[in-house]
């Protein structure tokens, strides 16, 4: 992305944006903080422009250390004031008496009318009446809908959020009609998934995913629910900030700003506890921060662990500090526990930078930058903290800044999602499995038999094939991307690219009689027995074919 914004050495000031370059005297930039904000605001991404734009200012050069990048940034630099977080019982009512009106207008549009109602929930100050009928209001919609237990839930959230005296008997009436209701209802049964990996370690892939057991094609081999989310800003109202399900009906607010929602008082307990702590000072300076593409809520990711890592040391710094000196305690993801995730993710080899010096630099423009926002000028951080262990938490901020691209990987498209058992599956461009995402879940599907022993490879490549990418562009790529060598088999071997293998005649002749079968099922088991059987042909354009066929009507 060409669009950035950068300082001559000499005297102009430069914004590139797609329509070129727009040249203004340097003047205009310090002494006019309204102009200079009006510039950076016409950035697609205001903190991955500056960041580019400061290294481009040194020649491609990084600072000789974290210390001394963090000294050079100056706060005009980023040009939006500090704000706080805020509630508004105007905005709340407003929001409240549009849903109720569109209800009474258009009752089926049920998603619509849920999500002003939540937004109407997140704007109301805490204790608030506005808040308590909000939640009432929201109840009746759900026992309009049949919803019981999610109507009982919001009686429950309004009779403790100073609900109007004068509305209580006929909140209460639905609340007996409810519990009527529900007498008779059944249970589910849950069963946890098993799980048949471990980890290995070897010199030239370093740590991996092996099997414990034989795979045929097309059975699950992990199945994985995220560990730590961030939540694109559409959705605010619609999706849980903490473990970033999917909830248009009781979401519940952070009680201090208007920017989080959860779907259950132990999400909010826990995202408090572990960052929104500290994020909740600062949102509104997040939403300016990480401004721009999906990509850039990696860092909006790895900041959250990052608060994991200050709360640890705000709650028993010798401890942390012991921790931190022997990480390799913890590089084994199979153990993670939820208290100690940011440890697993700091435990991980950093990439090799030394071939990037630009993306070195812009990483530690963004550290420093995201350092000066988020704990210099947080109160929420202890200022006893910063003093005494900021080169740690720069160091910190830095390594988890460099992981960023691996932290976040494949993820749906309106949320930013931590697999740590994913993380550990290594890349080749000839993969026995395959990511398949299930809504915030992530599934792994051997598209190959996989048998016990074996490591578990996927493709690292968006659409999880290299079949028509050539050998020096994919590993290009990779390298760039990654930082590794790939020595995958598809590499090693120089496997021919799909376009340019020759029909096996026997292998085309079973597939097209596979295809001609209408049972979607039966077709299925087919597919699966035709990869099973011939996966000593590989590679071959009739197999990749096939598990096309299959991954369409399984997944």
């Amino acid at each position: 992305n060409r669009q950035n914004l950068f300082w001559k050495q000499r005297s102009d000031f430069h914004v590139f944006t797609e329509k070129g370059a727009k040249c203004f005297p340097r003047k205009m930039i310090r002494p006019d903080p309204h102009t200079r904000r009006q510039l950076v605001q016409q950035l697609s991404c205001p903190s991955f422009g500056l960041a580019t734009s400061w290294i481009i200012s040194r020649k491609a050069i990084p600072a000789d250390s974290l210390g001394e990048a963090f000294s050079l940034l100056k706060r005009e630099v980023w040009p939006f004031p500090k704000t706080l977080p805020r509630k508004d019982s105007t905005v709340a009512k407003a929001k409240r008496e549009k849903a109720n009106e569109t209800y009474r207008k258009t009752p089926s549009e049920l998603g619509q009318i849920l999500g002003l109602y939540n937004e109407a929930i997140c704007w109301a100050p805490e204790g608030s009446e506005e808040l308590a009928m909000g939640y009432g209001n929201r109840s009746a919609i759900f026992f309009n809908g049949k919803q019981y237990r999610r109507c009982l839930a919001n009686i429950e959230l309004a009779k403790g959020s100073n609900y109007p005296e004068d509305k209580l008997v006929k909140l209460l009436e639905r609340e007996k009609k409810c519990l009527n209701l529900l007498e008779h209802e059944p249970k589910l049964n849950v069963k946890e998934d098993k799980l048949f990996l471990e980890v290995t370690e070897t010199s030239h892939s370093g740590r991996g995913l092996t099997a414990k057991m034989d795979f045929l094609v097309g059975e699950i081999v992990l199945h994985e629910k995220p560990s730590l989310v961030v939540i694109e800003p559409e959705v605010t109202f619609t999706r849980c900030n903490h473990c970033g399900q999917r909830n248009e009906y009781d979401l519940i607010p952070c009680k201090n700003c208007s920017a989080a929602m959860y779907c259950s008082e132990q999400c909010r307990k826990e995202a408090l506890t572990k960052y929104h702590h500290f994020e909740c000072e600062i949102v509104e300076d997040l939403k300016n921060l990480f401004k721009g593409p999906k990509t850039t809520r990696m860092f909006q990711l790895t900041l959250r662990l990052f608060w994991m890592v200050v709360a640890d040391l705000i709650e028993d710094r010798d401890q942390f500090l012991k921790r931190y000196a022997d990480l390799s305690a913890y590089r084994n993801p199979l153990q993670i526990d939820k208290s100690t995730l940011h440890l697993h993710v700091l435990a991980d080899n950093l990439p090799d930078m030394s071939a990037d010096q630009t993306g070195k630099g812009v990483t530690q423009f963004l550290t420093a930058l995201t350092y000066k926002l988020a704990v210099e000028e947080n109160d929420s951080v202890p200022k006893e903290l910063i003093n005494e262990h900021q080169d740690l938490l720069l160091e910190v901020l830095f390594r988890l800044a460099l992981q960023a691209r691996l932290v976040c990987d494949q993820s749906p498209a309106d949320i930013s999602c931590l697999y740590p058992l994913f993380r550990m599956v290594n890349h080749s461009c000839a993969p026995n499995a395959e990511r398949v995402l299930n809504g915030e879940r992530l599934m792994l599907v051997a598209k190959r038999p996989i048998r016990a022993g074996e490591q578990v490879l996927v493709c690292y490549f968006p659409n999880g094939t290299t079949d028509s990418v050539p050998k020096d562009k994919r590993r290009a790529q990779l390298q760039r991307e990654f930082k590794f060598d790939c020595q995958c088999l598809g590499c090693s071997l120089d496997y021919p690219l799909l376009n340019a293998m020759d029909d096996h005649a026997e292998l085309r002749t079973e597939l097209e009689q596979i295809k001609l079968e209408t049972d979607s099922g039966k077709r299925l088991r087919l597919l699966a027995n035709f990869l099973q059987r011939h996966d000593d042909q590989h590679p071959r354009k009739e197999l990749s074919e096939a598990w096309r066929l299959f991954r369409d009507i399984k997944i």
